[in-house]
């Protein structure tokens, strides 16, 4: 079977939206560690994981796939295919991991429809983590397709196809970004707070969920942006030896400016996130939807 993130030649993809390796996981977290790496995609925030060595590493996907070539067969590691959100504690031993990573996966649907089960992902983690142990999510943030109130009545069957008929010029333009970004990564649209309707997970009930769930929050905050080119659906078949040119730029950009002492600080980050975003959009346009973290202990 062919990988979600084959499908969607994510191969190329992932190295032009974040770059969420050292600024997720630091090396002083990995080593002498048990951890998961949870729906790993491609392999390659496990590679980077692994190369900290940890005591073990246990990658998944939710698909039949084969385990990642560069670590099949390392000493510590194992992969386990085919397993979903809600097989979590079925599959892991109580008490028997350090630090549990998922990346770019709780705002992912994990029931029918479009139902994200925040709180049950959470209780199964609680259980598989040992006391003292940390979880490190990261999601996309929750983003309102349109900030006019009057279309919010929008019916959300249909929504995609009629958004754009509401409005014209550049905040059009950035609408069908939005949605040519929903549909390829396969995120659907969800009512906001307000009732808005949008995409992504609401940090502030993830948070939430958090501590009902009985974790301690050591930390949450908006990392990078989340870049997506536009018009890549529509041509990356022939252009294929472009956007992996282009993804191997935009990589070179972020980690730079990610491992500067600017965005270290919290204050000074969101200059540089601006900075490489005008840098973005210098390379192609792009569509951006921030990024957010949460670091939590199980005490």
């Amino acid at each position: 079977m062919t990988s979600w993130e084959l499908q969607r030649n994510w191969e190329i993809v992932r190295y032009l939206v974040y770059y969420l390796v050292e600024d997720l996981v630091s090396p002083d977290q990995i080593s002498g560690k048990d951890i998961v790496d949870f729906s790993s995609g491609l392999g390659d925030l496990s590679e980077y994981i692994y190369s900290h060595n940890p005591k073990s590493l246990i990658a998944t996907s939710p698909d039949d796939v084969p385990s990642p070539v560069s670590l099949t067969g390392k000493p510590g590691f194992r992969f386990i295919p085919n397993l979903h959100a809600g097989m979590i504690s079925e599959a892991l031993a109580p008490n028997s991991v350090d630090l549990f990573v998922a990346r770019m996966v709780f705002q992912f649907p994990t029931d029918e429809g479009d139902r994200i089960d925040v709180d049950g992902m959470l209780a199964q983690i609680f259980t598989i983590l040992r006391p003292g142990g940390r979880l490190i999510i990261c999601s996309h943030e929750f983003t309102q397709l349109d900030d006019h109130p009057e279309d919010w009545d929008l019916p959300l069957e249909g929504y995609l196809e009629n958004l754009p008929a509401e409005h014209t010029g550049r905040h059009s333009a950035r609408i069908q970004g939005l949605i040519e970004l929903i549909e390829a990564i396969g995120l659907p649209p969800r009512e906001g707070v307000h009732g808005q309707t949008g995409f992504g997970l609401k940090a502030l009930m993830a948070v939430d969920s958090f501590v009902q769930a009985g974790f301690k929050i050591e930390s949450s905050a908006e990392i990078e942006d989340f870049t997506f080119p536009v018009g890549i659906s529509q041509d990356i078949a022939t252009r294929k030896d472009y956007y992996r040119e282009l993804g191997r730029r935009v990589f070179t950009i972020k980690q730079a400016r990610i491992h500067s002492p600017a965005f270290t600080d919290k204050y000074t980050r969101p200059a540089v996130l601006k900075n490489i975003l005008q840098e973005l959009n210098q390379l192609h346009p792009f569509v951006t939807v921030p990024i957010f973290k949460i670091q939590a202990v199980k005490e």
